[in-house]
Formats: C-alpha cells, structure tokens, sequence
C-alpha cells in the first residue's frame, strides 16, 4: 500500500505544504528565556486559584465549571442545571449542552505541550528525551493537588474507625453515660465521612478535567505530527490509527486513575501501626498478610505491561491487514478471494484474542482477591490472638475489622491503578515514537521570477527509495547545473510530490498551493 498516503491526501485537499509555524531560536538568551517563564508562572495559576474560593457568583465564563467556587466543584452542584433540565425534559439535545471551556480547548493544550516537549529534547535530546516526563510535567501540579485530596479521604477513613467508632463503641459499654460526649461522637464522625466523601470527588472531578486536557493535547499534537511528517513509512497505517484511537484513552486512564496507586503506602503504614498499638504483636500477621498484596500488584503490573505491548503489536497488525483488504476490495471480489482473506483475518484475530484473555485473567486474580484480603487478615489475627490467651472484646475486633475494611479501598483501587500506569507507559512509548519522527522541512513559498511556479536553485534532489526516473515534464522550470534538478522535477505519470524529495544541497521555491490530482 501507499506509505506516504496522509501526504497525497493533503495535496489532493490542497493543503499548503509549508510547515507549522517555526518555534522559538533555540539560541535565545538565557535570561529572555527566564523572563517569559516567570511571567507564565505568575499568570499560569491564576484562573485556578478563583476555584480555591469557597462560592463564587460570578458568570463570565462560558462553562459553568469556569464558575465554579470550590463547594461547588467538590459536590458537583455546578452540574445541577443540567441534570435538572434532563430530568424535566427527559432527555437532553445538543442545544442543552454548554460549549467547551476555553481551558479545555486542544489548540491551547497543544500548544503547551509541544513547547514541553521541544524544551524536553533540547535539554536531554532526541536520544534522553522522554515523553512520560513531559507528560509529568504537563499535569504535575493538578495531579499532585489531586494526590493530597485522596490522601485527606484515605486518612479520614482511617481517623472515623480508628478513633471514633472505637471512642463510640467503648462509650455504649460503659456504665457512666453523658450525652453531649456521645453526640459530639456521632457528630465527628457524620463530619469525617462528609469532608471524606467531597475529597474524594473533588479528586475524582480533578483528575478527570487533567486527563481530558492530556488526552486532548496529546491528539492534536499527534494529529499535527501526522500531517507534517516527511513519510510514514517508519509507523504502519494500524500503528496510526491505534495511536490515535486506543492508545488516547490509555493515557486518559492512566492520569485519572493512576494517583490513586499513591494512597495505599499511607493507609498501609496507618493500618499496622494503630493495629499494633491497640491488638497487640498478632496483629502484625494480619498487617503483613496486607503488605504481601503489594509486591503481587507489582508483579501483576510488569504481566499487564507485558500482555499490552504484544497486544498492541497484534492489534496493528490486524488493523493494518484490514486497511489492505478494504482498499482492494475490488480486485478480491472480482478473483473470490473472501475466504482466504476471512482465514488470514481469523488467524490474526484468535491471537489477539488469546493474548487478551491472558491479560484479563491477571486482571481478574488482582480485582478478585483483593476483596477477600480482610477476611483473611482478620481471621488470622483473632486466630492467633486467641490461641496465645489474650482476651478479645467485642470493641476490639469491631475496630480491627473496622480498620482493615479502611484498608481495602486502597487494596480495590490498586490492580485498577497499576494497569492502568502500565498501560500508560506503553501508549506514552508509541506517542514518543511519533514524536520523534522526522517532519519535512521548511519551503520557501517566494519565487524569483513571478513567470515561474516551480523553482529549483543549485539543488540536488533525491528519492528516499531508487526508482526508475520517469521522462521529464514540460510544466516546471529547473536552474543550475546540469543534471542537478532536472530528474528529480520530472514526476511524469506519478505526480511525485515535490516534499517528498530529500534535499541534499541548494533551494527550492513554488508559488501558491499545490494539487495532485489521481487519474
């Protein structure tokens, strides 16, 4: 099939061949360059802080997330209006729906991340350079704030059973009782679940606006890549298609359900410490029962990795086999071809097939056995504390059982968040790949002569591939030495397109658009 099909489809919709806007001299000061970072720094921020404010009445913005003060955005009462109208109406149309926010936009994303990314190969080259850096630091500072409001909610479930339920559960077997400390209990703990659940969903709201943004800037980019690129011979049209189908969603996964992979060591560490300290040295086995989840996760993780990046390897090569065959069509109907090509097809689809059958029952061993992590925990402590003689009160056990429940969140939430990083990684890899590809360089849109569409000045052209010249045409004029231009202006029959042609030496030059027209 035709490797440089994205180039011909832009000359056949008479797309200008000239290149993206140049970006910043790399030779800037250094003292420039600081100066416009400091600047953004101050004025980067400054939308975000608003939301920091408990309400806001403002109406400005288009969105009304933009609007949004910070009980608003945490309880997801700005979405009030709208759920209001689809309950009235019973459905909703494209009319109800708000216009995207302005900070959601995939050109303003796009832009920022491809500044990251070219100060990225500038400082490390193309050799050091990594994209899952740049995508750190393209939503570092949200992801980090999200970080910090799962880690409030997972010490709050925490604090609730561990203080409260078992302040609460020794005040209902005491035989002195005084009201006011009872209610001031049950009031604390109506209050921990309260702010436990906002921050929970604040994260939640977070992470899902940082990974629309991510998810965004990263296609657009790729779709701005693929249009500029010189060939795509080094990636397969599957290859292509994946990258901006799949592997898009894998990155959105990866930011809005990877960070909660960070509240684990802190429940974790909480859990066997109080345990500890309120059962006694028994309940360490049931803490390292616990523990032992950990390293199965990370195994479970380079699995996951491992079955991905053989699926994705298959899955292009199933998509690419499809291309082939809806693109000649025609000639397997005309020679009864269908069978054969439905056997291929199969072929590539049962291995696909097996391969994700073998990632999803890794999958399943982690979600299924992570609910199961308490029971066995619990039962092996109160084993053991009672087989050493200790006493074991009611009080007690609630509040180790309570504790360990506390626990299982981070425990449930794990295989989810380690798949989805390892899924992540791979899809950021395939990015990379693209990014790193060579784009076609810069053409002087000027002519010398206004009489002339086509210019070739001291040049010397070259197919990538060695090809018979065709015979030369009579439509382009070529200047300097013979032989230098004049076989790589021919295009003859083919219609080369002239950015296809590398340039080793000299200038060239056309005015206005170009157009290939296939016969």
């Amino acid at each position: 099939m035709h490797s440089d099909v994205l180039e011909v489809t832009s000359w056949v919709e008479g797309m200008s061949m000239s290149s993206p806007t140049a970006l910043p001299d790399p030779e800037m000061d250094e003292e420039e360059v600081e100066a416009t970072r400091a600047m953004k720094r101050m004025g980067r921020y400054r939308h975000s802080i608003q939301m920091l404010k408990p309400f806001r009445i403002t109406h400005k913005h288009q969105h009304p997330v933009d609007n949004a003060g910070l009980f608003s955005f945490m309880t997801l009462q700005w979405l009030s209006p709208l759920a209001w109208r689809a309950h009235k109406a019973s459905s909703l149309s494209i009319e109800d729906v708000w216009g995207l926010s302005c900070h959601e936009a995939s050109e303003v994303n796009c832009q920022r991340l491809e500044t990251l990314w070219h100060e990225e190969l500038k400082r490390q080259g193309k050799d050091g350079a990594s994209l899952a850096r740049v995508f750190w630091r393209f939503c570092r500072t949200r992801v980090l704030v999200a970080i910090f409001s799962l880690l409030i909610t997972m010490v709050l479930g925490f604090v609730g059973p561990a203080l409260l339920i078992r302040a609460l559960l020794e005040y209902s077997q005491s035989a002195e009782t005084w009201l006011p400390y009872g209610l001031a209990l049950v009031a604390g703990i109506f209050v921990t679940e309260l702010i436990r659940s906002w921050s929970l969903a604040f994260m939640w709201a977070l992470n899902y606006r940082t990974a629309s943004r991510l998810r965004g800037a990263a296609l657009t980019f790729a779709f701005n890549k693929l249009l500029n690129l010189r060939n795509a011979r080094d990636m397969s049209v599957g290859e292509l298609v994946n990258i901006c189908s799949s592997d898009g969603q894998r990155i959105y996964e990866a930011v809005s359900v990877g960070c909660l992979l960070a509240g684990g060591p802190l429940i974790g560490v909480l859990g066997l410490s109080y345990s500890a300290y309120f059962l006694g040295p028994t309940a360490l086995v049931g803490s390292a029962i616990f523990i032992i989840f950990y390293p199965t996760m990370m195994l479970a993780s380079k699995l996951t990795a491992y079955f991905r990046k053989k699926c994705v390897l298959v899955t292009d090569r199933r998509v690419r086999l499809m291309n082939e065959i809806l693109g000649c069509i025609k000639f397997i109907k005309m020679y009864c071809w269908e069978s054969a090509f439905a056997s291929n097809i199969q072929k590539v689809r049962s291995e696909e097939r097996k391969i994700l059958e073998r990632g999803n029952y890794v999958q399943s061993l982690t979600v299924g056995v992570a609910p199961i992590v308490v029971v066995i925990a619990s039962v092996c402590t109160f084993t053991l504390h009672m087989a050493l003689g200790y006493d074991l009160t009611a009080a007690q056990a609630f509040t180790v059982v309570a504790v360990f429940n506390s626990m299982t969140f981070a425990l449930k939430v794990t295989p989810l968040a380690v798949r989805s990083l390892s899924e992540g990684s791979v899809a950021a890899k395939r990015f990379q790949r693209l990014f790193l590809m060579e784009e076609r360089e810069r053409v002087s849109m000027k002519v010398e002569d206004p009489e002339n569409v086509v210019e070739f000045r001291d040049a010397t052209l070259a197919w990538e591939n060695p090809r018979q010249p065709p015979p030369p045409p009579s439509t382009a004029r070529s200047h300097g030495a013979a032989g230098a231009a004049s076989s790589a202006c021919s295009a003859g029959r083919e219609a080369e397109p002239l950015h296809r042609l590398g340039r080793g030496q000299g200038q060239r030059r056309w005015r206005g658009r170009g157009r290939r027209e296939p016969q």
